[in-house]
């Protein structure tokens, strides 16, 4: 099994995964918006596809003995919005391959208030909280994702899947 390491995000290091934003950081959200107090418009934009309405999902996450990697995901259209909402989570992204692996994947820890942008065909899959039992992610994606534009990649063997550590 392989171990990954859990490390902070950092533009740099996330950068080819996509992006992400501190929606608690009022003074870096003035930098990036046009309007600079209080309402802090399109800091991120999410490209989903024409034909579906955006969707507002919530994952409840809950602490595990172990975090392992079992199922990978991607969607080949569209991106995927992450927001830890009342607790740190650690969230694990890599880089598509013809069949999806633990290979390539990297681990970084999300405070809460914190957006991630995943960009199409991220390898990625379930978050793991970092301190609290249980956590609130808030998903979005185009309605209907999980039918439309999901590629699934269960991970049945032991030797397939990774163990993410802190």
């Amino acid at each position: 099994m392989r171990m990954i390491k859990a490390k902070e995000l950092t533009v740099e290091a996330f950068e080819k995964y996509g992006v992400f934003q501190n929606l608690l950081d009022n003074e870096l959200m003035a930098r990036k918006s046009i309007f600079p107090d209080k309402f802090f418009a399109d800091l991120i934009t999410l490209d989903f596809a024409s034909t579906t309405p955006a969707s507002i999902s919530v994952c409840r996450v809950k602490k595990q003995e172990k975090n392992i990697v079992s199922f990978l995901e991607a969607h080949q259209y569209t991106c995927e919005g992450l927001l830890p909402l009342d607790g740190d989570v650690v969230i694990f992204v890599g880089i598509p391959e013809k069949k999806f692996t633990v290979d390539s994947l990297e681990a970084f820890i999300v405070p809460k208030g914190t957006f991630v942008k995943l960009n199409p065909l991220i390898v990625h899959g379930t978050q793991y909280p970092v301190n609290d039992d249980e956590v609130h992610v808030v998903c979005m994606l185009p309605a209907r994702t999980f039918r439309n534009d999901m590629i699934p990649q269960p991970l049945t063997d032991e030797e397939e899947m990774a163990e993410i550590i802190l």
